[in-house]
């Protein structure tokens, strides 16, 4: 895909161009996340286990889990899901 060349309103807000939305499939319920990378804007869809992991670290938070317990956990549930999954 060519590059597009987008500007920012007033407020700052910018428009992604149709063709850009389809191709990524961006509806207007897509959550995106923008972060800075090598001097550039970086604006990608959110995947669902990004979501699903947010909820989880907020849960965790609310539990009093540690970092260090959180990321021992979710070892734990991954090895359990590559054993079943690649059985």
């Amino acid at each position: 895909m060519n590059a597009k060349h987008v500007k920012p309103t007033v407020r700052g807000q910018i428009t992604i161009p149709q063709d850009v939305r389809n191709e990524l499939g961006i509806t207007p319920n897509t959550k995106l996340k923008i972060y800075i990378e090598n001097n550039k804007i970086v604006v990608e869809p959110v995947s669902h286990l990004d979501l699903l992991f947010k909820d989880i670290e907020e849960e965790a938070k609310t539990k009093g889990y540690s970092k260090e317990e959180l990321n021992r956990e979710i070892d734990i549930v991954r090895e359990k899901l590559v054993k079943e999954i690649y059985k």
